[in-house]
């Protein structure tokens, strides 16, 4: 490869330090392909619910709940003209009679609401109802008037019927998508999906979509927005891109401006300025052993330095998360995080503790620097017991690693500038 595709690259540890207990590391490198890139129309979050159309006051509503992805089968004017407007995106769903469906497609290319779709459902039955010419000709006709637009399918396995069904034009067909909102924890199941979708040609490009709980089973609706649940609710999004073949989680709730919404607005933040999910882990069940050779440097090629950090046998990775089932079972869970960043100068790391303790993480990069941060964070605060919230920016000395606690009962996203200067720039 020419020089001019130089490898971006730099190597992050996340040390988590327990008090009475293991030391933990993990290795995050960002040469490595991201599991998950999401964009600004199709967020890393959304709900299940229908667009409400309304004033200035309505709009803050949708501010204030992270609401900028909703998944709807609404698809009149006036809804895709506030949707447009105001910068909201949906996946719709596309059922009914073949020509109600053309006519929802006529409208969004004839009144320019294509800004507000960002993908579409085909129907929500798995095998399409049997309609296969149908289907064929809706996915023919989104692919022309809207070919960078993802579709999807829904799925209760990992060949659900409308594979065979859309033949060869399955390969237009970018996502499964998967209701799992009764399950307590996602990663297994979707783990058991994943393994011959790839493994098939015709389906090894498919990425998913899935719906999560809005409470634990059994538990009533008022524990939606419970600090508990809520922490559990992060948990399974997390153990959800873990499996590295989810690029949305869609809660199965209405968007409310309450405590959870708040929690979805800083990781709509997090999501929006840094779209690449590079890493997933647990800081007390992930580990990686510290490769054997060096970091290559910044000028190499990349074919050069493709292999310098070792084969696979190298990083001993636990990858199955646990955090989401114990905490779904009553027990203690772990400090779980997914490391995000974005093209160029910031890394973020989006983080739930509910191991019961105080930990400590430090940030090392190799080859960059890291300068100053900026702090979201949703916790209980261990006086009162009610739910606070802050935003914060602190500084950094650059050339130092980046040391930062996460406490107990905490949902936090720290946002830390990447830098190749030896002062500190300005906050973020």
């Amino acid at each position: 490869m020419k020089k001019s595709l130089l490898l971006l690259a730099f190597a992050m540890i996340i040390s988590s330090a327990f008090a009475g207990g293991k030391n933990v590391k993990t290795l995050f490198d960002i040469r490595n392909q991201p599991i998950a890139q999401t964009s600004k129309a199709f967020l890393g979050f959304g709900y299940v619910d229908d667009p409400i159309v309304g004033d200035e006051e309505a709009v803050l509503k949708y501010r204030k709940a992270g609401a900028w992805l909703l998944k709807t089968r609404k698809c009149d004017s006036q809804t895709l003209g506030f949707l447009v407007t105001n910068k909201v995106t949906v996946l719709l769903v596309l059922d009914g009679a073949r020509e109600k469906i053309m006519e929802d497609i006529k409208r969004i290319e004839e009144g320019s609401y294509s800004s507000a779709i960002a993908g579409f459902l085909l129907g929500e039955n798995d095998d399409g109802g049997g309609e296969e010419e149908k289907w064929r000709a809706v996915v023919s006709v989104v692919k022309r008037k809207f070919p960078k637009k993802p579709i999807a399918i829904p799925a209760k396995n990992a060949r659900p019927a409308m594979v065979k069904m859309l033949g060869s034009q399955i390969r237009q067909v970018t996502h499964f998508f998967y209701d799992l909102s009764n399950e307590k924890e996602p990663y297994d199941k979707l783990k058991a999906f994943s393994r011959p979708i790839q493994s098939a040609k015709s389906t090894s490009h498919i990425r998913f979509w899935v719906v999560a709980p809005d409470r634990l089973p059994g538990s009533p609706v008022s524990t939606r927005a419970e600090f508990k649940t809520m922490s559990w609710k992060i948990h399974w999004l997390m153990a959800a891109y873990a499996t590295e073949m989810v690029d949305s989680v869609l809660f199965n709730q209405p968007f409310e401006a309450d405590e959870f919404g708040v929690t979805l607005r800083y990781l709509g933040v997090a999501f929006r300025d840094q779209p690449f999910v590079m890493a997933h882990g647990e800081a007390n069940s992930m580990e990686v052993t510290k490769p054997k050779t060096n970091t290559p440097d910044l000028e190499q090629d990349l074919d050069e330095g493709a292999d310098l950090l070792g084969d696979d046998s190298e990083l001993q990775i636990a990858v199955r998360p646990k955090a989401c089932a114990n905490v779904a079972n009553g027990n203690k869970g772990d400090v779980e995080y997914l490391a995000l960043r974005n093209g160029k100068d910031r890394i973020c790391l989006v983080m739930v503790n509910t191991s019961g303790k105080r930990v400590k993480m430090t940030v090392e990069l190799k080859s960059k620097k890291t300068g100053n941060c900026t702090y979201r964070r949703m916790f209980i605060d261990p006086e009162t017991k009610k739910v606070r919230r802050e935003a914060m920016g602190s500084f950094a000395q650059p050339g130092m690693p980046f040391v930062a606690s996460i406490d107990p009962d905490c949902i936090e996203t720290i946002t830390v500038i990447v830098t190749t200067k030896n002062y500190n720039q300005a906050g973020y």
